[in-house]
C-alpha cells in the first residue's frame, strides 16, 4: 500500500517507500536503506511514544528478536526505541502470511504443510535457545518464504530469565492460539506454550479452522481451558500430533526435539481424495451453532475481561477468574487495522465480535405461531422471590413456577432448571446430583444449591423429564413462556461442566416448551448469545447488564427483545440511561421479596415504590 498523508517518509537512515500493514500499536513500513538493502520497518504510533510503560515493552521486543537467529526467523538489522519515535527494522521477508495463504488458496497439505510444520519447528528451538518464548505465535505471524516459513512479531514475548512485566497488560496473545497457562498465569509460560499454540495453528494450517473457536473471546478461553479441541477435519499422523501439542498441561506436550521426530512421518505429497471429501471433513461450526468466523480472520477481546453476578449467583466464567488469581488486570486488546494488501510483516486487525441478530422467535417443533415472546419495551416486574398484586401498568412479569400466573400480564414462569433449589436434593435421583472425584455432591456454595449432572445425554434426557413436568405446570397455570434458570452454571463449575452440555439439555427444555406454546427465555449467559437461534431461545431475561455494560450484546442479539432486571441503583441509572427507550427495565431488592415486607424495593426508569 502507498504512503497515507501524514505518515514519517524516512526514519534512522531508512527511506520508507510503501506501507505493509498497521496494527493497534504501530505501522510496518517496506525500507530501503541508502546501499537499496530492503528492511521492513516498524515504527510506533506516536501516542505510545509518550507512554514509558509501552516504552518498556517496545525494549523487550527489540531485546528479545536481537536475542533470537536462525533460518526461520527474520532478524532484527537496526533499532531505536529510546528515539522519539521508536522503531525497528528486520530483514525482508518477500511472502504472505499463513492467514492470507489458507484464505486465498485454502488449506495446506502434503509437502507443503510438512514443510511449514518442520520449519515451524526450527523457528522455536531457535527462539527458546535464545531464552526467549513467542507467546503469539499465529497464521498473520508467519510469513510464507519461498524457501520456508519465517516467524515474525516478537512484541508479546519474554526473555525466560527476566521477571515479566506486573503492570497492566496491553496485549497478551490472540485467544484461539494462546495456551491455558497464558489465560491462567500469564508471568508464568515456558517453552511449552509456544507447542500449544503451535498444534492450534497447524490444525489451522491443514484444515481452515481452528481448534479453539468460540464465539466471542470469553468462550474461546475457556474452551482452551477447559475443552477438547476440535479436531475432526484432522488426518492421521496430524491429528495425533496436534492432540499431544495440545494437552492442557504443560507437561504433557513433548518437547520440540520428539515433536521434530514426530512432524518427519508427515506425508511428502498430497493424498488424492475423493470429490467434496475435503468439506464433508472439515469440522463446521455453524452446525454446532457457534458463529461462523471468516477464514483467516483471528478474534481479540476488546474490553477488560470481568466477572459479575446472577443476582449475587454469577461469578466470573473460568477465563476471566483464572486471570483474576495472578494479580494481573489484563485486557487483550483489538488491532486498529487491517491491510488490505498481500504484503509481509503484515499486522492483522481482529474480526468483530459482535452477535448476529437471530430471528424472533427461533425454530421448534411448533410454528411460530404458536410461541408468542413477551411484548417489548413495556413495563414489567420480576416477582421470582414471592408473587404481590402487579404495580399499576405493569404488563410482564416473571414468577417462580409455584406461584399462580397474574390475571391480565404476560406471565414469565420461573423454575431453577440446572441446580436443585436448596435443602431440595432429596427430590433428585442420586446419581444425577453432580459429583467430584471423592463421591461428594457439588454445591453452588453462594446458594446452598446441590449442581445437576448434565454431562451424558442419558442423564439429560431424565433430568428434562422432570424439569418438563414442571413446564407443562407453568402452561396449565396460564403462564406464555419459561425462565429456565442457572443456563451459565457451566461457568461456574468448569472443571465438570461444558457450554455444549449446557445447550445440549437447554434445546430439550426448549422444544418441550414449544410443544406447550410457550416461548423460552435465555437467562443471563452472555457467553452463549450467539447460541441463541440453534437453541431456539425467543427472548432474554438478563440480570444487570447495566452495572456489567452487557446490555448492548444482548438487544442486538434478541433484536431488543430483552426484560432487564438491576439490584443496585448505578446499575439501574446506567440502565435507565442507555437503553429506557429500548429495552424493559426495573429495580428490585437482592432477593426480590414481595411488597410489604422490609427490604422490598421496586424501582423503574424515573420512579421507585417500597
Amino acid at each position: 500500500m502507498p504512503l497515507r498523508p501524514g505518515d514519517v517518509e524516512s526514519i534512522g537512515g531508512y527511506a520508507l517507500i510503501d506501507r505493509l500493514g498497521s496494527g493497534g500499536m504501530g505501522v510496518v513500513y517496506l525500507g530501503r536503506s541508502a546501499s537499496g538493502r530492503q528492511v521492513a520497518v516498524k515504527v510506533v504510533h506516536p501516542p505510545y511514544a509518550q507512554d514509558e510503560e509501552f516504552r518498556t515493552r517496545f525494549r523487550q521486543e527489540v531485546a528479545a528478536a536481537r536475542r533470537v537467529s536462525g533460518a526461520f526467523t527474520a532478524p532484527v538489522v537496526d533499532a531505536d526505541p529510546d528515539a522519539e519515535q521508536p522503531w525497528m527494522a528486520t530483514l525482508y521477508v518477500p511472502g504472505r502470511t499463513l492467514s492470507d495463504v489458507v484464505a486465498e488458496d485454502g488449506p495446506l497439505s502434503g509437502g507443503e504443510l510438512r514443510t511449514l510444520a518442520l520449519g515451524l519447528v526450527e523457528a522455536l528451538r531457535d527462539i527458546h535457545q535464545a531464552g526467549v518464548v513467542h507467546r503469539d505465535l499465529k497464521p498473520s505471524n508467519v510469513l510464507m518464504a519461498e524457501d520456508g516459513p519465517r516467524v515474525i512479531d516478537f512484541g508479546v514475548s519474554h526473555a525466560v530469565d527476566n521477571e515479566a512485566l506486573t503492570v497492566t497488560g496491553r496485549l497478551i496473545g490472540t485467544p484461539p492460539f494462546m495456551s491455558p497457562e497464558q489465560f491462567s498465569s500469564p508471568r508464568e509460560v515456558t517453552a511449552a506454550s509456544d507447542v500449544f499454540s503451535l498444534g492450534s495453528l497447524l490444525v489451522y494450517a491443514a484444515t481452515g479452522t481452528r481448534p479453539f473457536d468460540g464465539s466471542s473471546p470469553y468462550l474461546t478461553g475457556y474452551q482452551v481451558m477447559f475443552e477438547a479441541p476440535a479436531l475432526d477435519g484432522v488426518t492421521e499422523p496430524l491429528r495425533s500430533i496436534a492432540e499431544l501439542c495440545l494437552a492442557k498441561d504443560p507437561a504433557g506436550r513433548p518437547a520440540l526435539a520428539e515433536l521434530h521426530r514426530m512432524l518427519l512421518t508427515l506425508p511428502d505429497a498430497t493424498t488424492p481424495v475423493a470429490p467434496g471429501a475435503a468439506d464433508s471433513a472439515r469440522p463446521s461450526r455453524q452446525a454446532s451453532g457457534t458463529r461462523p468466523v471468516p477464514t483467516g480472520g483471528e478474534e481479540r477481546a476488546d474490553r477488560t475481561l470481568a466477572g459479575h453476578g446472577r443476582r449475587g449467583r454469577r461469578v466470573l466464567i473460568a477465563l476471566a477468574a483464572a486471570l483474576v488469581v495472578t494479580g494481573l488486570s489484563i485486557t487483550v486488546v483489538k488491532t486498529v487495522q487491517t491491510s488490505t494488501g498481500t504484503g509481509a510483516h503484515r499486522n492483522d486487525s481482529s474480526q468483530s465480535t459482535t452477535a448476529p441478530t437471530a430471528p424472533a422467535t427461533a425454530p421448534s417443533s411448533v410454528s411460530a405461531a404458536t410461541v408468542t415472546p413477551p411484548p417489548k419495551h413495556v413495563p414489567w416486574d420480576y416477582q421470582i422471590g414471592g408473587a404481590y398484586a402487579l404495580p399499576d401498568g405493569v404488563r410482564v412479569v416473571s414468577r417462580s413456577h409455584e406461584d399462580a400466573a397474574a390475571p391480565g400480564a404476560y406471565n414469565i414462569c420461573n423454575f431453577n432448571a440446572f441446580q436443585a433449589q436448596e435443602n431440595a436434593e432429596g427430590d433428585w435421583d442420586s446419581d444425577l446430583l453432580l459429583r467430584d472425584a471423592n463421591g461428594d455432591v457439588v454445591y453452588d456454595k453462594d446458594w446452598g444449591e446441590a449442581v445437576l449432572d448434565i454431562r451424558t445425554e442419558a442423564k439429560r434426557q431424565r433430568i428434562a423429564s422432570k424439569v418438563n413436568v414442571w413446564i407443562g405446570e407453568c402452561a396449565t397455570k396460564g403462564y406464555k413462556a419459561v425462565e429456565p434458570d442457572n443456563y451459565d452454571t457451566f461457568t461456574r463449575f468448569p472443571d465438570y461442566l461444558t457450554a455444549g452440555q449446557a445447550t445440549a439439555f437447554m434445546k430439550l427444555l426448549v422444544a418441550h416448551a414449544h410443544a406447550k406454546g410457550l416461548a423460552v427465555a435465555q437467562k443471563n449467559t452472555l457467553e452463549l448469545v450467539s447460541e441463541r437461534a440453534s437453541v431456539g431461545l425467543d427472548f432474554a431475561v438478563v440480570e444487570e447488564c447495566g452495572k456489567w455494560n452487557e446490555c448492548d450484546e444482548f438487544a442486538e442479539a434478541f433484536d431488543n427483545s430483552v426484560l432487564v432486571v438491576e439490584y443496585t441503583a448505578k446499575g439501574h441509572s446506567t440502565a435507565c440511561s442507555g437503553w429506557s427507550s429500548t429495552l424493559s427495565i426495573v429495580r428490585r431488592d437482592q432477593n426480590v421479596v414481595p411488597k410489604g415486607v422490609n427490604s422490598h424495593l421496586r424501582e423503574t426508569c424515573g420512579r421507585r415504590t417500597r
